[in-house]
């Protein structure tokens, strides 16, 4: 389990590798923000799900999605050729379009509202006020999907970047290994080399034994 206390998806899901799976969320993203940076116009307001989106906010909204392109690109890369640091910045992206979504389905829940009922009131008119519930509950379902799927996106980018790290690690340990076993080798024979000088030192330069016959021995050299 990571420190987040979240575990990472599987590298295989179901009959996608994570790899491909994270490819695809960058193609989809990047079609997405083509497509969103061509509808933005900045000389007129636009209506959607009856909210009027100014020409300013349209601007930064396809500001942020521009940036998006070079971004998605390098996560891209970064998936194919396991690079952990663009993988936490396509992933540190895909949250902020998490948040401009919930910023989103909290502004069309407080003021949006996909038709007009400002009709008299008879009988028609409770159906009509049914009919307008159902649609704007449909858009806010629409965008709650949309949630989803964009923390789906960000979940598995940073699964990836999670598997590119202990990946890395993995290989580092195993490159290690052989020099580990050198440098423990190196040790040890430098141990038995001093052992052997110490036992040397002691044999040649050992104080002399006492003689039974009460003489005096020596050492010779």
């Amino acid at each position: 389990m990571d420190a987040m206390g979240i575990d990472p998806a599987p590298s295989v899901l179901g009959g996608l590798s994570l790899t491909a799976a994270v490819e695809l969320v960058c193609a989809v993203n990047l079609v997405v923000c083509v497509v969103v940076i061509s509808q933005v116009s900045s000389v007129s307001a636009v209506a959607v799900g009856g909210i009027t989106i100014s020409p300013t906010a349209q601007c930064v909204t396809a500001a942020y999605f521009l940036l998006g392109v070079p971004v998605i690109i390098h996560g891209g890369v970064g998936a194919i050729y396991r690079v952990e640091s663009h993988l936490k910045a396509y992933a540190t992206y895909l949250l902020g379009c998490l948040a401009v979504v919930a910023l989103w389905i909290a502004a069309f829940v407080n003021y949006g509202n996909t038709c007009a009922t400002l009709q008299p009131d008879h009988a028609g008119s409770s159906s009509a006020s049914f009919v307008c519930g159902i649609s704007n509950g449909f858009v806010v379902f629409l965008m709650l999907a949309m949630f989803g799927l964009v923390a789906g996106a960000a979940y598995l980018v940073w699964s990836m970047a999670e598997y590119t790290k202990r990946r890395t690690e993995t290989e580092l340990i195993r490159y290690q290994e052989p020099f580990q076993v050198i440098h423990q080798m190196a040790d040890d024979i430098a141990l038995e080399r001093g052992a052997g000088m110490q036992s040397a030192y002691q044999t040649k330069f050992a104080p002399p034994m006492p003689h039974r016959g009460g003489g005096q021995q020596f050492p010779q050299f």
